[in-house]
């Protein structure tokens, strides 16, 4: 039968998701109430986890891409009180927070959740988002940023763990340093990159890692997680992998492929080249400022476009080539969510546990 393949949402916590175009959708607005109903589809469907990434600013134009975000922490928290077994991912860029402030914060949502709290921990490439806060120093820390990482983090397990936390770092420096209540059990880690400085940092630290670019195929992806996989070895560890998919599926190819068509047609040329100059700003992603319209307009997010039947289909791919687990991205959640569940995860064999 294959692996088994997890689910989950990337959380609709942005305005747009990942789909950089006008109209509603796909540029419906973050609210607390789109965000609780989704989870508790999720939940009552099966799925395995949520997810919402940690956003402070936006792309502007006439969509005002990701203008509004919800902050991940707070959301997650009022997602943990109405939900019951789902695990809620949520993310922290370590820029913004102080590792002891993220350490309560973080026991405080384990508590809510009953132990069902992760932690994303983003690095931060984008230079724009912090240095309207007076949080960039220079322009080394996308170089170093990993090593940054690597201290919050070491600091965070401590603190979890530990009564007291001395630590003299080259980032952070703590002085018997407190932290309770501790979480009901340690959180899990996710992160995410594919440079070789995030593959050595997921292998040594994550529980489950992000991975996957923009045209990855299924093997692809498979050889990355083996990667990851033979890294995490010798720190005696294992390292799932999880991808991101933006999906737009219908009854048919001609009619999936109609609504890409739409998202094209309508992409949102000012917030599309505000997002490609701020990547560009990354030493890292230079690359991203020579993408082409299709997907720049969906951010070098991978995606799925057709049929019921062909998204199955491929994500029983990933299911056979290694990956964990999946999160879901659409254009509109509302609506897009139910129709996967009812028309998508019936078709998947890698949903399918054995009895």
């Amino acid at each position: 039968m294959g692996n088994y393949l997890q689910l989950g949402l990337f959380m609709p916590s942005t305005t747009g998701s990942l789909i950089i175009a006008k109209g509603t959708p796909p540029q419906s607005e973050a609210t607390w109430e789109l965000n609780r109903d989704v989870s508790l589809a999720a939940e009552a469907a099966g799925m395995e986890f949520l997810l919402s990434q940690v956003k402070w600013r936006g792309y502007g134009g006439e969509s005002g891409h990701w203008d509004g975000a919800l902050e991940s922490f707070t959301l997650m928290a009022a997602i943990a009180a109405v939900t019951s077994r789902i695990k809620l991912i949520g993310s922290v860029a370590v820029r913004t927070m102080n590792p002891a402030v993220v350490a309560k914060m973080a026991a405080t949502v384990s508590d809510v959740s009953a132990g069902r709290f992760v932690v994303n921990i983003v690095a931060g490439w984008n230079k724009f988002e912090y240095a309207q806060m007076g949080l960039w120093s220079d322009d080394d820390y996308y170089l170093n940023r990993y090593e940054y990482a690597d201290e919050f983090l070491h600091i965070l397990k401590r603190l979890w763990s530990e009564e007291s936390v001395t630590f003299k770092g080259k980032h952070f420096q703590l002085e018997d340093c407190r932290s309770f209540p501790k979480p009901r059990q340690m959180p899990e880690i996710v992160c995410a990159g594919q440079s070789e400085g995030a593959l050595a940092f997921v292998a040594k630290e994550a529980d489950y890692s992000f991975i996957g670019r923009m045209n990855d195929s299924a093997e692809q992806l498979g050889q990355v997680a083996a990667k990851i996989s033979k890294l995490a070895e010798p720190h005696g560890r294992s390292v799932h992998s999880l991808t991101l998919l933006n999906v737009i599926a219908a009854p048919t190819d001609a009619e999936a492929q109609a609504e890409k068509a739409f998202y094209l047609e309508n992409r949102d040329e000012v917030a599309i080249k505000e997002w490609m100059r701020v990547s560009g700003m990354d030493k890292n992603r230079i690359d991203y400022l020579h993408l082409d319209p299709e997907p720049a307009t969906f951010m070098s997010v991978p995606y799925i476009v057709g049929s019921y039947e062909k998204v199955a289909a491929h994500l029983d791919a990933l299911a056979v080539n290694g990956i964990t687990g999946v999160c879901l991205a659409f254009p509109d959640f509302a609506s897009d969510v139910p129709d996967f569940i009812a028309n998508v995860m019936p078709l998947m064999k890698s949903r399918q546990r054995a009895e």
